[in-house]
């Protein structure tokens, strides 16, 4: 499809392309909240058994309470990564 014809078409995803930076970036935001999910559901439903009396519930409970702490701390590191701008580019010609 010709983006003549078609102004909305994103173009080849081409190395070095805005368009390829940005499918990067969200790709990664959609990973990083789908695993602070299941570490959040891990923590609770760890959370539960130790309610509920079961078996080292309460350790599974901190194993996952502490793996949704560092993903929670490695995806605001991307994202303020993300905005930085990129050193080394054409600054200063």
């Amino acid at each position: 499809m010709d983006r003549a014809r078609n102004p909305t078409a994103l173009g080849p995803l081409e190395p070095g392309t805005p368009q390829r930076v940005a499918a990067r970036r969200r790709v990664w935001d959609i990973a990083w909240t789908a695993a602070c999910t299941l570490f959040a559901l891990w923590a609770v439903l760890g959370a539960v058994g130790a309610v509920r009396g079961a078996a080292n519930a309460w350790w599974w409970c901190g194993c996952g309470a502490v793996l949704l702490v560092l993903a929670l701390w490695a995806r605001r590191s991307a994202r303020r990564n993300a905005l930085r701008p990129v050193r080394g580019g054409d600054e200063g010609r």
